[in-house]
Parts: C-alpha cells; structure tokens; sequence
C-alpha cells in the first residue's frame, strides 16, 4: 500500500488581537488562555515532524501540538507583514485613501513599509520547497505545519485540486486542514490527491 505523505495545515490558537479584529501579521502577541486550554484538549496525532512560523501564536501552538516531535521554526511561514498598519483595525484606517486601495485590490498594491502579495507569494514558495526538501530527505511521512490563515489560504490554492479563490477559504483558529499525497504525486510536484478537515473541538473565530 502507498504510504504516501500528509501535511497538515493548522492555524494558530487565537490572540487577543484576532479576537479585536486588529491585522495581525509580524507583531507577535501570544495566544489566550483559553486558546491553550482548547489546544490541550484537541485529539493527538503521532507527527514525525513540526514545522512552524517563527512567531510566538504558531510555536505556543506548536508546543501543545506535537511536543514530541522533531521541530523547526520558518520566518518563511510569517503572516503577511502589514507595515503600518499592524495592529490597527478596519474602523481606523477605514478613511486612509492608501488603505482603501489595498482593499480594493490587495494583489497590486502594498501595506506602508509592509509586505506585497507577491513578496509572501515568493516567501512562501521558499518556504515549501525548503520543507518538501526536509520531507524527502529524512523521509517523513506525516507533518505538522503550524501557521497563519494568510498562508494557509495560499497553499490550498497552491496544492489542492479546490476551485476556491484566496479568500473563498475559510480558516478558523485552532483548526487544520490535512493535504495527502500519493507518493508519485508527492515527488512530481503534483497537487495532493485528498484534503480532509483535522478533526477538532469548537474553534473560535477572529
């Protein structure tokens, strides 16, 4: 039978920032509380490795997820850096000319001293092929990639078979999606052959 290889995405436990609404991409807060207790208690999955974001939500997740595995931390998996406008929310940049027009087309304009959709496209491009990589040559089978809805978003487009846009996705925190290869797919490069949700306890939204 075909061992085949899995990649879960999973978002992060929620943030007091989530919860505000506030962008949210390199500032780093930590998760809740309550997102830890919720982690805690999520079913456990033997992972022969975690791969995660350098930023403290994804490794305090991380650490609850799979503790026992081989671990590696990826700036390359960050959320997207919003410049100056980290932190803030919708109701206060609502009347910035520049922000209206990020909203009206974020694939060609860009954050103030932040991070355009090409420049995280580029990042997280790096970032797979680096991980593909380590998969292929310590032959894991079964990983944990822990990281932000941004990036999760972009590599369901990337990766699946899906007819869903970027934003057609929904991620909620504390939830994973697993990808499956069949390995012929896997070392092609091909998109994986299944998706299914990791099942979880209630998640919060934010």
């Amino acid at each position: 039978m075909d061992s085949g290889v899995a990649v879960t995405l999973f978002r992060h436990g929620v943030t007091k920032a989530n919860l505000e609404r506030r962008y949210l991409g390199w500032s780093d807060p930590p998760i809740t509380d309550e997102a830890r207790d919720k982690l805690t208690g999520l079913p456990c999955e033997a992972y022969d490795l975690c791969v995660s974001s350098d930023l403290l939500r994804c490794r305090q997740t991380a650490a609850v997820l799979c503790s026992n595995a081989p671990y590696v931390e990826s700036a390359a998996f960050r959320e997207m850096n919003f410049g100056k406008w980290e932190l803030a929310t919708y109701a206060e940049l609502c009347h910035e000319p520049e922000y209206r027009n990020w909203v009206d087309n974020p694939l060609i304009n860009r954050p103030p001293d932040g991070e355009s959709f090409s420049e995280m496209e580029s990042r997280l491009n790096r970032g797979w092929q680096t991980l593909k990589s380590q998969v292929d040559e310590d032959e894991h089978r079964n990983i944990l990639l822990v990281t932000h809805g941004g990036v999760i978003r972009f590599l369901l487009t990337k990766l699946t078979k899906e007819k869903r846009g970027f934003w057609e996705w929904q991620i909620l925190h504390s939830t994973g999606i697993k990808l499956y290869w069949e390995t012929l797919d896997w070392k092609e490069n091909n998109r994986c052959t299944s998706l299914q949700a990791v099942p979880t306890m209630e998640s919060e939204n934010g």
